[in-house]
């Protein structure tokens, strides 16, 4: 596997960064902040356009990459007995259960970030989570290690992003007031709680990299000072849906796209929120997004459309991106 492939043979030193949510975000902004502290830092895993393994021809011992590494990917690093030299776990939650028969399967392909560390290694990690047998260095984080503000970034949980990069920053020497200007400048990832355009008094918010229930439960929990549109529903990853519902009641109106997760909790949605649901399931993210602005434009006031769909994309789509790009190219005949 071409992570673990990498790690076995690169020269330097690998900062890795998994979890279930906020693993992106909290990698972009450790590459960032090495990269503005003139640190030889490369962005390396998970991100669409990077092949990390070509590093390889060109890297020496003295550069760093920053990479965001799957459970997938970590499943490779078991077999190889590796892990990087700092780790950081930001969170686990239920996810990819329509591959991993039980979530301690899913969890010991997590566990490789630290698993194969040494003593001089650091693993970082959320407060939430107790795992023992490491020899590493362990540095706790929780939002509270992070008492600042965030200029770009909305929700508690880039908070907790933002305390595991501040906790890096430290490990490799960055200044504490440079290391926290620059995380609280950062800006939003493209896809991730994406603010992408604005009509009127109608905010439109790309959360398409919301393939779960909690990411979507985090979402509502982000945008809730104002009402919400949700546009919901893709696959299904057989994941537990019971919080998610209840969540549901936080938001104005839903819109739904079809797929075998909305087909799954159709029957309760309609229970639930029969009055919240759109007349039908979309089977074009035109069409949806459309009506969902229609909606929006009927409350008149300031409202998100909160494209956040709690499931994955291939019932419509290649794969998240893709379907992030089609809803930013509807956003933008709209504006």
């Amino acid at each position: 596997m071409e992570l673990s492939f990498f790690a076995a043979n690169f020269p330097g030193k690998i900062i890795g960064v998994t979890g279930t949510r906020g693993k992106s975000t909290t990698t972009s902004m450790i590459f960032n902040l090495l990269k503005l502290s003139n640190f030889p830092a490369f962005l390396g895993g998970g991100f669409p356009g990077i092949s990390t393994i070509n590093y390889l021809k060109t890297l020496k011992e003295t550069d760093w990459v920053v990479a965001e590494i799957s459970s997938w990917a970590l499943s490779g690093f078991h077999r190889k007995k590796i892990s990087p030299h700092i780790a950081v776990m930001t969170n686990i939650y239920p996810d990819h259960l329509n591959y991993y028969n039980r979530m301690d399967d899913y969890i010991y392909d997590k566990k490789a970030i630290f698993l194969y560390q040494k003593k001089d290694d650091y693993f970082i990690l959320n407060e939430s989570l107790q795992f023992k047998n490491f020899k590493s260095k362990k540095i706790i984080f929780s939002k509270k290690n992070f008492p600042h503000k965030l200029v770009y970034l909305k929700g508690e949980h880039n908070l907790e992003n933002a305390a595991a990069a501040l906790a890096v920053a430290k490990i490799i020497g960055i200044d504490k007031k440079r290391a926290v200007k620059m995380i609280s400048n950062f800006h939003p990832l493209s896809y991730r709680q994406e603010p992408v355009g604005r009509k009127d008094k109608i905010f439109f918010v790309n959360d398409t990299t919301a393939t779960t229930p909690i990411a979507t439960i985090k979402a509502i929990d982000t945008f809730a000072d104002k009402k919400i549109i949700l546009i919901l529903g893709g696959n299904s990853k057989n994941l537990p849906v019971d919080e998610l519902l209840k969540h549901l009641k936080k938001v104005e109106k839903i819109i739904l796209l079809a797929g075998s997760f909305t087909d799954q909790i159709l029957e309760e949605l309609r229970a639930l929120y029969d009055k919240k649901l759109s007349d039908r399931v979309f089977d074009s993210i035109d069409e949806a997004v459309k009506k969902a602005y229609e909606t929006a434009k009927e409350l008149k006031e300031e409202s998100y459309i909160l494209f956040s769909p709690g499931a994955t994309s291939f019932a419509m789509f290649n794969n998240e991106f893709h379907r992030g790009e089609e809803f930013n190219r509807v956003v933008k005949t709209l504006l």
